[in-house]
């Protein structure tokens, strides 16, 4: 036979998990990437949960160091199951309510260099959206 404090203690243990498990999926992520200068550009893959938030990537005109921050950009490629969109110095993208599964887009920044030259950045997003 349960005591209402032990419903109560069992409620409290289980929703400590449910937020332990929530936690350790993150609404954005993006895995580091290289090479988002050369003629061919870079793929880079993105994970989002999809509760209605958006995920971005910051792009750099010297992404080592994280400086020089884009001043332009267009999406050259639109998304099918989303809303990708350049705003200065990100990439953003935001999925379709309710949509579980791939989806892609691409994008170009601009953004000065270490020697004040300007820097065309390409990169080719694949993202993977999850159900919350």
């Amino acid at each position: 036979m349960s005591s209402p404090f032990h419903s109560f203690l069992l409620l409290a243990i289980a929703a400590g998990f449910s937020a332990e498990a929530t936690a350790q999926k993150p609404a954005c992520h993006v895995e580091p990437f290289q090479g988002s200068t050369l003629p061919q550009g870079a793929i880079a893959h993105m994970s989002a949960v999809n509760g209605g938030r958006a995920c971005s990537i910051t792009n750099f005109g010297v992404p080592s160091e994280r400086k020089n921050l884009a001043e332009s950009g267009t999406i050259t490629v639109k998304a099918q199951h989303g809303l990708a969109e350049f705003s200065a110095p990100k990439a953003i993208y935001k999925p379709e309510p309710g949509y579980a599964g791939e989806d892609e887009f691409s994008y170009e920044a601009f953004a000065k260099g270490n020697i004040d030259q300007q820097v065309h950045l390409r990169v080719r997003v694949r993202v993977t959206v999850i159900a919350p």
